[in-house]
């Protein structure tokens, strides 16, 4: 922390030595001048005198008369505080007047717009008064004599705001690369500034140039990890393929010999095969939709084509689990990307809805061009009349071998890996994809793709 602290301490000073500076030149320095000090004290004995004489001779009304403005008056008074020439109307200006008179020197008092000064006088005639001047402030910065003017607020005000920008600038870069790493994209780095690169370089500073480069750290091993999962996935999945196949290929040879007995054993091994072998192929698609957003060539896509020649496959699928599949396709809506990739996450998406609602329940699918921003999207929106998502498990249902309704998972045929592919494939198309639940039970999931305008 002491780097920290000498750096806020140093801020402060140099906002109080600026102030100082500036408040010693014109056109303030007259009040750090001793004979300019001298030469008020003389003026106001002057002043006092005179006043003091106008009232032994009884000249009081027409001095006031004279002598008083909008800004300034006078007033004489006796030293146990009575007024005996005007009044400045404040209610400790007795207070003051005895004030001074105890100290025999010149005594202030600071009011919210105007300021009293007593000093003590003595008359041609030897007698003994104190002189009362009532100034009001110019500006309204100046109220109770204690507040800074223009100079000091704008000096410490820019000082201030440097101070501000000095620690909160790094704070914010850090909460933008965290909330960037949040969403998914482990490259998200936090900078150091260019302040703080200069000062220090990629090494030392203070506690945040630290903290800034060991959340850096933490970002590379988390990618590292990550990029260390997927391949692991990959590797292994690709592993499990050879000794699956071979295990399909005795399966096929036991079927021969088997007696009726063993048959239904066969169907069920057979069955967990094909469900193994999908949920490989599942985690082969995940581990490579990065690698595939940057190497595949991307081109012009027909997503209303696309999905028209995907809907046979999906009703045929449905009508196995007593579904209706309804669909709204509005034509030309063109997009740039990879039409495997697209076909794959549209069917992941519907796959998921038929997995998890009743039999004859419906699924509506439907393709629209909106327009968002000034800009066109093609909008593919799959709702379904299931039981929904719990509101909190919205965008976490998204995540590679998440699922919602974790009590009945037995129930259901799936790996939670649907959405998340087609997550990453909208993500890869510079899309996105929102969920939400149905008025009326159900789930709404929604893609959108940045439309191509047409020619």
């Amino acid at each position: 922390m002491t780097r920290l602290v000498l750096k806020i301490f140093l801020a402060y000073w140099l906002a109080a030595g600026v102030v100082i500076v500036i408040s010693d030149l014109e056109p303030h320095r007259h009040i750090h001048n001793p004979e300019l000090m001298d030469a008020l004290s003389s003026a106001l004995a002057l002043n006092g005198r005179m006043t003091a004489d106008a009232y032994e001779n009884q000249r009081c009304d027409e001095l006031q008369r004279i002598g008083n403005s909008a800004r300034e008056s006078v007033a004489l008074a006796l030293e146990n505080g009575d007024f005996v020439c005007g009044n400045p109307e404040a209610d400790d200006a007795k207070a003051l007047v005895r004030a001074a008179t105890k100290s025999g020197k010149r005594s202030t008092a600071n009011h919210k717009t105007y300021q009293l000064i007593a000093v003590p006088v003595v008359s041609p005639t030897q007698h003994r008064f104190v002189l009362v001047l009532k100034s009001r402030y110019s500006s309204a910065l100046m109220l109770s004599g204690f507040l800074p003017g223009y100079t000091t607020i704008t000096i410490s005000g820019v000082v201030t705001v440097f101070l501000a920008f000095l620690v909160a600038l790094p704070i914010r870069r850090l909460r933008t690369a965290a909330q960037k790493i949040a969403s998914g994209d482990l490259h998200a780095r936090a900078s150091l500034g260019l302040l703080s690169a200069k000062l220090y370089g990629t090494k030392g500073g203070d506690d945040i140039t630290q903290l800034v480069s060991d959340f850096n750290n933490m970002a590379d091993k988390l990618q590292s990890l990550a990029a260390a999962q997927r391949l692991l996935l990959r590797d292994l999945s690709h592993e499990l393929r050879s000794p699956l196949a071979r295990l399909r290929v005795g399966l096929g040879l036991a079927r021969l010999d088997a007696k009726e007995s063993i048959k239904p054993h066969l169907t069920r091994i057979e069955m967990e095969s094909k469900r193994l072998d999908r949920l490989i192929g599942q985690i082969l698609s995940l581990s490579s939709m990065d690698e595939i957003g940057t190497s595949r060539a991307k081109s012009d896509v027909d997503i209303s084509e696309l999905v028209s020649n995907l809907a046979p496959d999906i009703e045929y699928e449905a009508e196995q689990s007593q579904v209706v599949i309804l669909t709204s396709i509005e034509p030309r809506c063109h997009v740039r990307g990879d039409a495997e990739l697209l076909r794959s996450a549209i069917d992941n998406i519907v796959r998921n809805a038929i997995r998890y609602i009743q039999a004859k329940g419906r699924i509506e699918l439907d393709v629209t061009a909106i327009e968002y921003d000034s800009r066109p999207f093609a909008l593919i929106r799959v709702s379904d009349n299931g039981p929904g998502v719990p509101e909190h498990e919205l965008q976490t249902v998204l995540e590679p071998f998440y699922r919602a309704e974790r009590s009945k998972h037995w129930k259901q045929d799936g790996f939670g890996i649907g959405l998340a592919i087609a997550k990453r494939a909208a993500v890869i198309h510079d899309g996105t994809i929102h969920l939400r639940n149905r008025d009326g039970g159900g789930l709404i999931v929604e893609i959108a793709l940045p439309m191509l305008r047409e020619p």
